[in-house]
């Protein structure tokens, strides 16, 4: 018996399948589909099916008899005739559809006057939700289409890219009861409006209007759309606009304009749109675009979108007051206006006023000011897009553990180096996403706590990581992604001089003090004649690779006098030798990381002269950093001079290394020390010691 089952079961769902399945239709649940099958008739649909999706067949023409296929015709809600070749249709077609909502009839070159009947046909039976008449051209979507009407087909009326040249009060007055009116991707130059007191929604974008339409009847606040509440007119000809076409435009909510040629924002633009929210006008195209003082002030503002294409100083006409009066503003999108040429004050003053954004969007800006200056001490920001700038480097406080930031997107910029002082582990770990890819990562020791924490987090909160995390330098790391890099524990953890302490005895001590003393003052002696012993032969110049410089000069502005009136003048003027210097030799325009290092490449030696502010400047570590990647890389020789005693709190842990692992030169004012120094430092640079 079982056995008997189980073969009816079969037989019958083979049966379905046949009869079902085998018309080339797909049935999913309550939808069925027949898709680019070439159909010339609809098949058998089953009674449970509410969706009917009948598109890119070969109809010809659709009378009542064209769904005698279909089981329960009063089940179905939606019918989609796409592309079926349709050029006739009886105004009776649909009269077994009872609860049909969702009709469309898209691409399909059917007669007017059909088109007229059964539009007329719907309206006195029954409105539609949505009505989908898109592609049709002007042989079937013109005035007389719904030249019958008395009542709205339907409540959304989509009638996109019919090539329509003008919408007038003709066809406008027989859809009074239209909601949501889509005339996108048209050729409409006009736009005329009547009475259409339940228009919610109208989108007007890829058209070829010069204006925006007039939206109020005569020179009253009385509006044609008195309950609108979203207007989109992106992608136009509109080369101007002001406060007046939207003064009885109280209600609306949502206003898109972008992708017009507007030349002019004038101050209280939106004064009469009283419960706008969102305004959007990205890439607009006006060749001299000026944003007046004022121009989006808007007590009810949240959305602001303004990217152009624009200089940010010929753009916005006062800095300070281009986003005053925006108390609730949430998000603010100015991406791809160049504000490359702001000062970190215009920047501070720019964005000052909106204290209230939570979303910030600046792609492209061109910024390379202090972040500081753009985010100030917002911290209400949660979402922050600043890709594709020219961005540094990141101070210390910028982001900090008491942030609300969620998303924080840096990157394409130039950032070489990520201090955990300035993206503290704590703020990262409440980040829900991170982007710094594309940056030219410095991989070094200072980056180890970065890298491992990458390795640690989930890679859903990583935009583009592994691939988009690579190292710019050093060399031996160059295109190298950052999850390949690794260290050895003595590589950034070098040994370090232990500290003896006690005491020995006091007769001891007494006698190693008195030594001390004596070493000391004559200290520069004995440390002559230990050099004078070890020397053994003269230095001969090295042949091999040609180079620009016999030497790359590193130190801090603040001892820029030592170098200037000591160190050129003797190894230039007195020795014939050729210094790169950073005041005389970099080339105007290029990076500075980018000279430093092209310049070191082509230096025969690396001289660092150390201070206390050598410690204090980040080009100087900079310059320390690439100088020990090369002197390990290339075996390039670095001379190390000791300008004056390096207080501890400027010693940091490179400087600390370096004294302790270099033989290094010690400056002093003692004239014996200065001959011992003169003669080390020509030794050093293969100078003739009795030249």
């Amino acid at each position: 018996m079982v056995i008997v089952n189980s073969s009816i079961r079969i037989i019958i769902s083979l049966f379905v399948i046949k009869y079902v399945y085998g018309t080339g239709c797909r049935f999913h649940g309550v939808k069925a589909e027949c898709i680019n099958t070439n159909l010339r008739e609809i098949p058998k649909i089953p009674g449970n099916i509410e969706q009917l999706i009948f598109r890119g067949n070969n109809l010809g023409s659709v009378t009542f008899e064209t769904f005698k296929n279909v089981e329960n015709p009063p089940k179905i809600w939606r019918l989609t005739l796409t592309a079926n070749r349709i050029v006739n249709i009886t105004k009776d077609a649909f009269k077994n559809f009872t609860h049909l909502s969702f009709l469309e009839l898209s691409s399909n070159q059917i007669k007017v006057k059909d088109l007229k009947m059964l539009l007329w046909n719907i309206s006195e039976t029954r409105p539609l939700d949505s009505l989908y008449m898109e592609e049709m051209g002007t042989g079937s979507i013109n005035e007389e289409t719904f030249s019958l009407l008395n009542k709205t087909p339907a409540i959304n009326l989509i009638l996109e890219n019919n090539k329509l040249e003008n919408f007038t009060t003709t066809i406008l007055s027989r859809l009074k009861g239209v909601e949501l009116l889509n005339i996108d991707f048209n050729n409409i130059t006009e736009f005329t409006l009547t009475n259409m007191d339940e228009l919610q929604a109208l989108r007007i974008r890829h058209n070829k209007l010069t204006n925006v339409p007039n939206f109020c009847n005569g020179n009253s606040t009385k509006s044609f759309t008195k309950n609108m509440v979203a207007l989109f007119l992106n992608y136009n000809y509109i080369t101007s606009i002001s406060n007046d076409p939207f003064r009885c435009l109280t209600t609306l909510e949502k206003l898109q304009i972008g992708h017009n040629v507007i030349g002019t924002f004038p101050s209280m633009l939106l004064s009469n749109l009283k419960n706008l929210t969102y305004f959007g006008v990205s890439a607009n195209l006006g060749r001299e675009m000026k944003i007046f003082p004022f121009a989006f002030a808007s007590s009810t503002l949240t959305f602001l979108e303004i990217g152009f294409n624009g200089n940010a100083l010929t753009v916005f006409q006062s800095i300070p007051e281009t986003f005053k009066g925006l108390p609730i503003l949430q998000t603010l999108d100015l991406s791809f206006i160049n504000m490359m040429q702001m000062t970190d004050q215009n920047v501070t003053d720019l964005f000052a006023p909106v204290t209230s954004i939570d979303t910030l969007h600046c792609f492209k800006c061109y910024l390379q000011c202090d972040i500081k200056s753009l985010i100030g001490n917002n911290l209400n920001l949660t979402k922050v897009d600043l890709k594709g700038n020219y961005f540094e480097t990141i101070r210390p406080g910028v982001f900090t553990e008491k942030s609300k930031m969620k998303t924080l997107l840096l990157g394409v910029n130039k950032i070489g180096h990520v201090s955990s002082k300035s993206l503290p582990i704590t703020f990262l770990n409440n980040l829900t996403y991170l982007d710094l890819s594309e940056n030219p990562f410095i991989c070094d020791c200072d980056l180890v706590w970065f890298i491992d924490w990458l390795k640690t987090v989930n890679k859903s909160r990583l935009w583009y990581y592994p691939e988009g995390y690579k190292c710019a330098f050093p060399p031996k790391w160059a295109n190298k992604r950052l999850d390949e890099v690794h260290f050895s524990y003595l590589e950034c953890h070098p040994f370090t001089t232990p500290e003896w302490i006690g005491m020995i005895g006091g007769p001891i001590t007494v006698v190693l003090i008195i030594l001390s003393l004596i070493a000391y003052r004559n200290r520069w002696n004995i440390k002559h004649y230990i050099y004078m012993l070890r020397k053994r032969r003269e230095y001969a110049p090295l042949r091999g690779e040609e180079f620009v410089y016999d030497a790359f000069v590193a130190y801090n502005q603040s001892i820029v006098l030592w170098v200037k009136n000591f160190l050129i003048p003797f190894l230039e003027g007195e020795h014939g030798l050729k210094l790169c210097v950073h005041e005389r030799d970099f080339p105007v325009g290029g990076f500075i990381n980018d000279n430093i290092v092209e310049r070191m490449r082509q230096s025969k030696k690396i001289i660092l002269v150390l201070s206390n502010s050598f410690a204090s400047s980040e080009w100087c570590m900079f310059e320390l950093k690439v100088a020990h990647s090369m002197h390990i890389k290339d075996s390039v020789e670095v001379i190390v001079i000791l300008l004056e005693e390096v207080q501890a709190k400027n010693m940091n842990n490179a400087m600390k290394v370096l004294l302790e692992n270099t033989t290094y030169l010690e400056w002093t004012d003692d004239n014996v020390g200065q001959e011992l120094f003169i003669t080390k430092l020509k030794d050093a640079m293969g100078v003739a010691v009795n030249s």
